[in-house]
């Protein structure tokens, strides 16, 4: 077996990024008593927004795989697999672009229980795909966890593993999503170009101006999710234009896509940090939008 010090902190560096995911997941859920109660505030898998249905969709896959490769003796592939979900689909994506509902929408909106809903599936099924491999991580993380009246809570080695399921399996949005995460790199690549030249500062702050061909692939896909592509970028503004891209603006050569980043204009809300048009002023002086003012 081999080992030095790099070895051991890589591993460790993979060790916290399982650990980390878990521990964020655990957080956006809450206790039971004051928060997220899985017996009460579940939504049914048809009634989930698309993003989570993405999410679950990946998740299901998973642990597909990840079940095949116990029964094979393959940990390998259970270790790569898990991480590489927990960093790309989870860190990267998921969690970065639920943050805002999570935090900023009132507590019981349907948006932000179809999200906890999701985490609560993800961070129930990751701990016992994880218990044979990471088994004190595993139970500490289980004893956190607000459990369903079907769970034993003695213990994770005393609940089933985690199977395939039919009513995750949301192939079709998944596909969608997975289209439009590839489009959504190139503008990441923008808003990082603009960070650099000190153009804005937190991508809240930005204003996204996205050019393609009208009738092409990648328009098509803009104009389907236009209403979520905010969320998407984390940015307070898109617009969408089938025109030439003016001069200066980025282009992406691997999506064919051109971007202009500009500060977003309106005022700082001080609660969800986007730049609106619709912020009014509290009566202690501070700039509330509309929605967080209702929440």
């Amino acid at each position: 077996v081999r080992c030095s010090k790099e070895i051991f902190k890589q591993l460790s560096e993979s060790y916290r990024k399982l650990r980390n995911t878990l521990r964020i997941l655990l957080a956006n859920l809450g206790s039971a008593e004051n928060d997220f109660d899985p017996n009460k505030d579940m939504v049914c898998p048809e009634s989930l927004t698309d993003i989570d249905k993405w999410a679950l969709s990946r998740l299901n896959k998973l642990v597909k795989r990840v079940r095949e490769a116990y029964d094979n003796y393959q940990f390998h592939i259970v270790y790569h697999e898990i991480h590489n979900f927990c960093s790309i689909d989870m860190s990267k994506l998921y969690i970065d672009i639920t943050k805002d509902r999570l935090y900023c929408e009132a507590k019981n909106d349907p948006a932000r229980r179809s999200t906890q809903t999701a985490m609560y599936v993800i961070a129930s099924a990751l701990t016992r795909l994880l218990a044979p491999i990471l088994s004190f991580t595993s139970e500490e993380t289980w004893s956190f966890i607000s459990h369903t009246d079907s769970d034993d809570v003695e213990s994770v080695f005393f609940n089933d593993m985690p199977a395939f399921e039919e009513k995750y399996d949301f192939s079709e949005i998944e596909e969608k999503y997975e289209s439009l995460f590839n489009l959504r790199d190139g503008v990441m690549k923008a808003l990082e170009l603009a960070r650099a030249d000190k153009a804005i500062g937190k991508s809240l702050e930005a204003s996204v101006a996205i050019y393609a061909k009208a009738g092409s692939e990648a328009m098509n896909l803009f104009r389907e999710f236009e209403s979520i592509l905010p969320d998407i970028f984390i940015v307070s503004k898109v617009s969408l234009s089938d025109e030439n891209a003016p001069e200066g603006a980025y282009y992406d050569e691997e999506t064919g896509i051109s971007v202009v980043v500009a500060v977003a204009e309106g005022e700082k809300c001080v609660r969800c940090w986007m730049h609106k048009d619709d912020c009014t002023v509290d009566e202690d002086g501070q700039h509330l939008c509309a929605r967080c003012r209702k929440a």
